[in-house]
């Protein structure tokens, strides 16, 4: 079940939400929904500069902030983070990482009401960012991004030694229930 985790992302285009037959290997999902997550990074930086951004690219940031970031959310902190503090060894220290991480998380989620306006304000007027919005959204993207770089580099290499087969099962069954109720929304 264990795989090694790949520096390219599966699929058509990267901007795409990540392929939900991932979810057989949920850290591998979680994987590439990070890289996912560093496209919309750079799309969400294009759309700050751009005198007249495209209305689909930005309904395609609006998704995300409206599914996307909050599902990968709610994996890492409600089942990921607990699996890891049971599974880790003293030596591994991660207890302050996954304190750091999860503040992060409630960060880039107080941000999203603010980023979901900029947006929306953006595709209604058909008009590009004013300059406070434009520094949101890439504020926004910076944050993301190095937080991206501790959760690949740290957390998802500790998971795949640390987790059982009955913990990525378990990810897993939580993953796919949180995704259907998205979908029922």
């Amino acid at each position: 079940m264990k795989n090694h985790l790949s520096n390219t992302r599966r699929g058509d285009s990267e901007q795409d939400p990540t392929d939900l037959d991932l979810l057989q290997d949920p850290l591998e999902f979680i994987h590439e929904d990070h890289m996912h997550m560093r496209a919309i990074c750079e799309l969400m930086e294009q759309i700050s500069h751009s005198s007249l951004p495209d209305p689909v690219e930005i309904s395609r940031l609006l998704r995300f902030l409206d599914h996307e970031i909050g599902l990968l959310i709610h994996d890492e902190d409600d089942e990921l983070q607990g699996m890891l503090l049971v599974r880790c060894t003293p030596e591994d220290d991660i207890g302050p990482t996954l304190e750091r991480l999860k503040a992060e998380h409630q960060t880039l989620s107080e941000l999203c009401p603010r980023l979901r306006t900029v947006l929306t304000e953006m595709h209604d007027d058909k008009r590009a960012a004013k300059d406070d919005g434009a520094a949101a959204l890439r504020d926004f993207a910076d944050r993301l991004r190095r937080h991206l770089i501790v959760e690949n580099a740290i957390v998802l290499p500790i998971a795949q030694a640390r987790l059982t087969d009955d913990d990525i099962v378990r990810l897993r069954s939580a993953m796919i229930r949180r995704r259907i109720e998205d979908m029922q929304v």
